[in-house]
């Protein structure tokens, strides 16, 4: 699998185009999100969200969860939901195939994204964030929910691993914008004013193999991957908005020859906190995309997703691991 390279000119135009003015109230968005063969499209017209799912593998099982319950399609196949006078509302898609049941199967199709979704019909307070924010910094992480992660596959690195008795050392936590335990992270840091700028801040975490059986297991050696491949490339600078790109593949130290943890996406940010995100990633591990400003200094979730089939990054097997592509609009 390779990462595509960069082509941002004429997208970065056409996004400056459509979004150069503030999403007005009752307003109308469209989105969409692929996964796997499944592509989901959503409509936001004021307060109404519209799902329809395309392309869906018949062996699949599709769905669509709003604050965690699951929404059901009426007889046009249309998922709607009313977020009334809901400011937000966390929106989970998901697509497992049939055989997602086999936890044996190392090649098992799943994916799932899950993202907040802003009213549109309370644009004013959803949407309208300050325009007198100096800095936006927005933070890509990627992480192990596990303490350790077994190599079920023989691999050559800096380390020979030892099928089913090597280990690797996991981040051992759930979503955290300001956790210091992580395999990635990749900040981009945005000034805004009359001397725009884009710069990032990139890390990658130590990789730990064991010997044992968790969690009676004896550290052999650590490795820390490279962050050569972490990339930001800027293609458009202004006072009130900004186009860049950010790519990586970092792959597990201890396996030479396989995919990383890799993504290459694009951003098209606005000053008062709108957003455009599109590219692709591989959603394993787990993937975490935050945003904050110098006026609101919380974090706004952009985006979570990922899965733990670490076959993924093995050779050949892990060469049949998809992308998942990506495609939102909305605002932190």
């Amino acid at each position: 699998m390779k990462i595509h390279t960069f082509g941002l000119a004429t997208v970065a135009a056409l996004l400056i185009s459509q979004l150069s003015a503030p999403l007005p109230s009752n307003s109308t968005a469209t989105s969409a999100y692929t996964l796997d063969q499944a592509t989901f499209s959503l409509t936001q017209t004021n307060s109404m969200l519209a799902f329809e799912i395309h392309d869906r593998d018949p062996l699949a099982i599709d769905k669509i969860l709003i604050d965690g319950l699951a929404l059901t399609p009426d007889q046009k196949g249309i998922y709607e939901y009313d977020m009334e006078q809901q400011l937000e509302v966390e929106v989970v898609l998901s697509s497992d195939s049939a055989s997602s049941l086999d936890k044996s199967d190392p090649m098992r199709h799943i994916a799932s994204r899950t993202f907040p979704v802003r009213n549109l019909g309370l644009a004013d307070a959803a949407v309208a964030q300050s325009t007198s924010a100096t800095r936006t910094r927005i933070r890509y992480q990627t992480f192990i929910g596990r303490d350790f992660v077994q190599a079920k596959l023989l691999c050559f690195g800096f380390y020979v691993n030892v099928p089913n008795a090597t280990y690797f050392n996991g981040n051992n936590r759930s979503w955290n914008a300001d956790s210091n335990s992580y395999k990635t992270r990749f900040d981009s840091v945005i000034t805004w004013g009359a001397k725009p700028a884009v710069n990032k801040e990139v890390s990658v975490g130590l990789t730990t193999v064991y010997l044992g059986l968790p969690p009676f297991v004896i550290p052999e050696t650590s490795q820390r991957a490279s962050a050569e491949s972490m990339q930001l490339n800027t293609t458009v600078l202004s006072p009130d908005y900004v186009s860049f790109g950010i790519k990586q593949n970092v792959p597990n130290p201890f396996c030479f020859g396989a995919d990383g943890i890799n993504f290459d996406l694009h951003f098209y940010v606005r000053r008062d906190g709108v957003y455009t995100l599109t590219g692709n990633y591989l959603p394993v591990p787990f993937h975490e995309v935050y945003a904050r400003d110098n006026v609101d200094t919380s974090w706004r979730q952009i985006m979570r997703s990922g899965f733990e089939v670490f076959e993924c990054f093995t050779p050949i097997i892990g060469n049949l691991c998809d992308v998942n592509n990506l495609s939102q609009r909305s605002a932190f």
